[in-house]
Formats: structure tokens, C-alpha cells, sequence
């Protein structure tokens, strides 16, 4: 491994791991990524950070160098810091940005709890919770275990059930910040607040293709049809900054 080699440990599902991806990948970095089992796999992420106690979670990044960096938001800085495009984070945007990115995490912080909660009640979306190469007779038997994982998040997370109506008054700044316009990012110029917001929406509605991680079942569970019929103009904005992701 290179000092400029960088290996990413996320969960394919999460739009915590799709923030961290999409910031590397506008710098375009090469990294490797890793899938993350909850649970099972914290001991050996502890023992790649160096951390043996106190909070952790993905994405997780590793670099070549012995650098580790937590956490989407410094995962992003520590792009910026490698890489010579535009900087998603700029100096002068920094207390902005942080404030949007706050929002997200509170959307994010949303979508876990009805995830975890989706999860517990239906065997489908525990299957797909499964490791995808174990055997699909196993998977069926295994599925309940799942339950195992979910309540250990719920208690390290202190997960709460968020209501539509608390996520409205998140969705009410990005539609004043867009102004009817699917194209505009939110601060005037493309930054990581686009990044943030347009992943964290995932709590509301997936995309239709995005984060792949996200099996069928997971992406159903994810939903809140109902906010997401009074917040389609936001969705499509979601959409159109995914497509210049792609682009």
C-alpha cells in the first residue's frame, strides 16, 4: 500500500457512505471501498483506527500514509486536502456549509430510525440485510438474527422515530434555497451542502438507482410516500445533482 493509497469502509446502503463517496469521487480520488457488517465488523475497524474505545462508525477512511479520518463531513475536508478541484468545503462558505451539512444529519439521522424500525417488522428487508454472498436457503434462516444488529444500532445510536411533520421543517430551507429552480445549488456555487442535502434525502425518497447498495426491499423501506408527494420539486433538484454526479 502506497502513501497515496486510500481505502474506504462504508456501508453500501447508507447516505452517510454515498457523502464520503461522492466527495472523493469530485476530486477523483482512487480508493478502494470496503463493505462494513455492523456489529461483527467493529472490532477489526477499532483495530485499523487505532481507537479501542469511545464512539465509532462508517465510513471510515484509511489512507497509505497511517492517516484514518471519520465521519462524511471530515472525510470530505480530507478530499479537498488531496485533491486540486474545486474545494466542496471552501474557507469562506465553512460555517454555511456546516449548517446544511447539521440538516442532513438530522434527515440522515431520520431515515436510520425508520430503516432500523422497517428492518425489525419485515423478513424481506432482513434478507437483504444478509451478507449478499451467504446462500439463499441460509439467508432465510439467518434473517432473523438480523434483529440482533438493529437493536445494538438503536441503543448506539439513541434512536428516536421522527415524524413527517418534524421533517417538514427540514425540507422548507432547501426548497426556499432552490427557489424553483432543479439546477441551483443551495449556496449560489456547487459545494458540499449540494452533497449533504442530496444524499440525506434519501430519508424521504431513494432515488431510483442511487446509493447501489440499496437492495429493493431497503429502498421501499426507506420511503415516506406521503412527504415525498408534498416535496417533489425538492426531489427532482435531488435528482438533477445526482445526474451532474454522473456526468
Amino acid at each position: 500500500m502506497t502513501p497515496d493509497d486510500l481505502v474506504l469502509v462504508g456501508e453500501g446502503f447508507s447516505p452517510w457512505t454515498e457523502k464520503a463517496r461522492w466527495a472523493l469521487e469530485h476530486h477523483r480520488l482512487a480508493y478502494r471501498y470496503e463493505e462494513y457488517t455492523p456489529l461483527v465488523g467493529e472490532p477489526w475497524l477499532r483495530i485499523r483506527a487505532n481507537r479501542p474505545s469511545g464512539p465509532i462508525s462508517v465510513p471510515f477512511l484509511f489512507a497509505g500514509d497511517g492517516r484514518t479520518v471519520g465521519d462524511s463531513f471530515a472525510i470530505a475536508r480530507e478530499a479537498d486536502r488531496r485533491g486540486d478541484r474545486p474545494a466542496l468545503v471552501p474557507a469562506e462558505l465553512l460555517d454555511e456549509i456546516t449548517t446544511w451539512n447539521e440538516r442532513s444529519e438530522r434527515l440522515m439521522r431520520a431515515g436510520r430510525a425508520q430503516i432500523l424500525a422497517r428492518t425489525e417488522e419485515r423478513k424481506d428487508v432482513q434478507i437483504e440485510s444478509l451478507p449478499p454472498h451467504l446462500p439463499r436457503a441460509l439467508r432465510g434462516v439467518l434473517a432473523p438474527t438480523v434483529r440482533v444488529a438493529t437493536a445494538y444500532l438503536r441503543k448506539k445510536y439513541a434512536v428516536r422515530p421522527v415524524s413527517d411533520e418534524e421533517l417538514e421543517a427540514e425540507l422548507a430551507p432547501i426548497r426556499a434555497a432552490i427557489a424553483g429552480d432543479e439546477t441551483r445549488p443551495l449556496l449560489g456555487r456547487f459545494t458540499l451542502a449540494d452533497v449533504a442535502i442530496a444524499t440525506a434525502l434519501q430519508a424521504v425518497r431513494p432515488h431510483a438507482t442511487e446509493p447501489a447498495g440499496l437492495r429493493p426491499a431497503q429502498r421501499e423501506a426507506w420511503a415516506r410516500p406521503a412527504l415525498a408527494a408534498r416535496w417533489e420539486d425538492v426531489l427532482a433538484w435531488r435528482d438533477a445533482m445526482l445526474e451532474r454526479r454522473a456526468a
